[in-house]
């Protein structure tokens, strides 16, 4: 190469960049809150890329629409698009009789966003390849804590719940310690501090209701300052297997993404993302329910939530399968959905989009595990569905259960034995023959809803009027809680 003077001009033939060019800049606190936009070609400008959702007419297309938009308290022009993007800050770098009109200027944006998009397809694309199930894995690790420390969250956690129940001034308060609280992974602080309250039900109460609603309906919160209100929903799905090990990650349960948008009515340019981890009645017993308070913020970068390491629950699935253990299971597909986006209509009649659903269902569990039957429920509320999918399993298994004692030996001799078993989220319901000395005939789970707060003498009851529906006597129940 040879060096260039100082007073010369720049020679040679340089490569021209893209016509559309994303990035950060830095401020003085660190990066800049908004992305840029550099127009390389004529007319050159730069602008600020927002993640905001402006309303205009047309915003509501189930198709791609824009517009420009002037507000005059700002003193700014806006170019909206419904696909959750904005404009704004145009500066030109060209003569002022070269800036280009509003209607040209809009389709220059119009192009500008399909590259948007296309980079940050791109982007996943890549991540993606970095992992071998299409998404990068995240486990949630609990935050080390002292029991002096545990102790002191429990009590800061629980006092600001007392104060928030007598003036809503301390409401932000609240919300925030529990948000905290719920994002640590650790599930003692928050189910410590609702213990400690039952001496003050409207304080506890308060404090369950604000932890339900962060789990439901989360806020997230980008690395650009955006924060997208999300809402979880889920499907219960039953299946039958005919031996033991546990999998809980189906990469190809994404797939039902496209077609849950379409049936539900997610508006164009909102945001639907499944979870490929199908979370079990322990897997969120475990955690209290706590553990899906990070899902949506996961999914939304284009991550996946496990619970523990993929690969050695998958070694552990091989290990244990040719274990002969035929059994009924129960999982939540479990999705985030930009909140009020689904048109809740389309559920009024949910067949055919459960048809159209079971064929990636299948393909999903098939690639995956051994299995026999699958059915999947409507798309329900988080907690709406974790309750009909307890219910549903627990129904299927008492009535097959019956219906083999009913045909092989009469249910006028059965009698039932309850025991709770807290560590499981589950009752033990034992079945014994009274005229072959109580000899146990068979026992198995009735599953209490897995909840942040859940209710054990509310599955009791339930359970007690299926077997007086069944005619079967319950002799005795055992509570193993201290």
């Amino acid at each position: 190469m040879k060096p260039l003077s100082p007073r010369s001009r720049l020679k040679g033939d340089p490569f021209l960049p893209n016509r559309f060019i994303f990035g950060d800049a830095i401020e003085a606190g660190g990066i800049e809150q908004y992305e840029y936009l550099i127009h390389t070609e004529q007319p050159a400008f730069i602008c600020r890329i927002m993640r905001r959702e402006i309303a205009f007419a047309g915003a509501e297309n189930d198709t791609f629409a824009s517009a420009m938009l002037f507000d005059p308290e700002e003193n700014v022009t806006y170019y909206a698009s419904n696909d959750g993007l904005a404009l704004t800050d145009f500066v030109f770098y060209c003569p002022p009789d070269e800036e280009p009109t509003v209607g040209k200027l809009q389709k220059i944006c119009d192009k500008a966003m399909v590259a948007y998009w296309a980079l940050d397809a791109a982007y996943q694309q890549v991540q993606a390849e970095g992992s071998p199930y299409g998404r990068q894995i995240r486990t949630v690790i609990r935050a080390p804590h002292t029991e002096t420390e545990l102790t002191e969250a429990i009590v800061t956690l629980a006092d600001a719940a007392q104060r928030a129940s007598q003036s809503a001034r301390h409401m932000p308060q609240l919300i925030a310690g529990t948000h905290a609280a719920l994002n640590t992974g650790e599930p003692r602080i928050f189910t410590h501090a609702q213990f400690s309250l039952s001496h003050a039900p409207a304080a506890r109460s308060l404090l369950v209701n604000t932890a339900r609603e962060l789990i439901a309906q989360p806020d997230v919160a980008r690395s650009d300052g955006a924060f997208i209100p999300y809402e979880l929903w889920a499907m219960p799905l039953l299946y039958s297997t005919h031996h033991a090990g546990d999998c809980w990650f189906f990469p190809k349960l994404t797939a039902l993404e496209p077609v849950l948008s379409a049936g539900l009515g997610v508006a164009y340019g909102k945001m639907l993302h499944v979870s490929p981890t199908l979370f079990s009645p322990e897997m969120l017993h475990e955690s209290g329910c706590q553990a899906l308070v990070h899902l949506a913020g996961m999914l939304d970068a284009g991550e996946a939530f496990a619970p523990s390491d993929v690969e050695a629950m998958l070694a552990t699935y091989q290990a244990q399968r040719e274990q002969f253990l035929p059994r009924l299971q129960i999982g939540w597909v479990v999705f985030a959905v930009e909140r009020g986006a689904i048109d809740v209509a389309a559920l009024e009649d949910a067949n055919p989009l459960l048809d159209t659903l079971m064929p990636l269902v299948d393909e999903a569990l098939s690639d995956a595990i051994d299995y026999e039957e699958a059915s999947v429920f409507a798309p329900t509320h988080l907690w709406e569905a974790l309750e009909t999918g307890i219910e549903a399993i627990n129904q299927q298994r008492l009535t097959v259960i019956a219906d083999m004692l009913e045909k092989n030996l009469g249910l006028e001799h059965i009698r039932a034995r309850v025991e709770y078993l807290p560590a499981e989220g589950a009752y033990q319901l034992s079945l014994h023959h009274t005229e072959e000395d109580n000899a146990l005939v068979t026992r198995f789970p009735w599953l209490v809803t897995p909840d942040i707060t859940p209710n054990p003498e509310e599955a009791l009851v339930h359970l007690k009027m299926h077997l007086t529906l069944l005619g079967i006597v319950c002799e005795e129940v055992v509570d193993r809680r201290h």
